[in-house]
């Protein structure tokens, strides 16, 4: 029969919110969302990637280790908060083992092994905290599938992240620990994950009036304006540390001439 294969997966989407599915959504609209939830997790993992591949190679994190506590918990929080298939449990289980493998992969790397157990008890009580608290505001601020909180804690968590990368590159004037791949994910996996969102805005804003909030418009915007300056930092950085290299090893050479001489 043509075409049995496809129509067996016809109606196979990524769970949709109860009250969006009450209103009987398009498959255009089911689709495309998965696709940018689909979308996003693979940018976020790559970012992971390209994290611990600059992070040990370098042996520098560009940023601060313990922050990691926040999406370590975020990851583990709603991957049973929010989540009611297989598939997103799995998703979720992903992110967190990059998150950890990071975590694990930046302690190894940049501290000594004296220095590595005060590092690791204040990462166990920092994402036991973490835990804590999204609990406590899932309990106070109760909605389907913890939707409100994961959207809101979500952007508290990636507010200081654009910001805390900007501010290391400008106070130390170095890229260890950067990397242009780096910042390419984030920045698009920010916009597909803002990008899930506003599409459910977009099609259904009685379920999700507080997306198209002023507050919320104001705090992605904050969020990415360090992300959209970052890489033109990134590359005077890079352009400076370059020439000064040069020019180290000119001197070098001209004095190795003169020694000859």
């Amino acid at each position: 029969m043509a075409f049995e294969l496809a129509n067996r997966y016809q109606h196979a989407h990524l769970v949709v919110q109860p009250s969006d599915l009450a209103l009987n959504p398009p498959e255009s609209y089911l689709y495309i969302q998965d696709g940018l939830i689909i979308s996003c997790g693979v940018l976020y993992a790559l970012c992971y990637i390209f994290y611990m591949i600059r992070t040990y190679r370098d042996k520098t994190c560009a940023g601060f280790i313990e922050f990691t506590c926040g999406t370590m918990a975020y990851e583990l929080f709603y991957a049973y908060a929010t989540t009611t298939t297989t598939f997103e449990r799995v998703s979720f289980s992903m992110w967190f083992l990059l998150d950890f493998t990071f975590a694990v992969v930046a302690i190894l790397s940049t501290r000594a092994r004296s220095d590595r157990s005060p590092v690791v008890k204040r990462m166990i009580v920092g994402t036991l905290a973490s835990l804590a608290f999204l609990w406590k505001v899932a309990e106070v601020y109760p909605d389907e599938r913890e939707q409100f909180t994961a959207y809101w804690t979500g952007l508290a968590l990636q507010f200081p992240i654009g910001w805390g990368s900007l501010y290391l590159l400008l106070k130390n004037w170095n890229a260890k620990g950067h990397s242009l791949e780096i910042w390419l994910t984030r920045y698009l996996g920010c916009w597909t994950a803002y990008g899930v969102f506003a599409w459910r805005y977009m099609n259904v804003p009685q379920n999700w009036p507080y997306v198209g909030s002023w507050t919320s418009f104001a705090v992605i915007v904050l969020t990415m304006i360090p992300e959209t300056i970052y890489p033109f930092v990134y590359i005077r950085v890079h352009k400076t540390k370059k020439a000064k290299s040069v020019g180290r090893k000119v001197i070098f050479d001209d004095q190795k001439v003169t020694t000859q001489g």
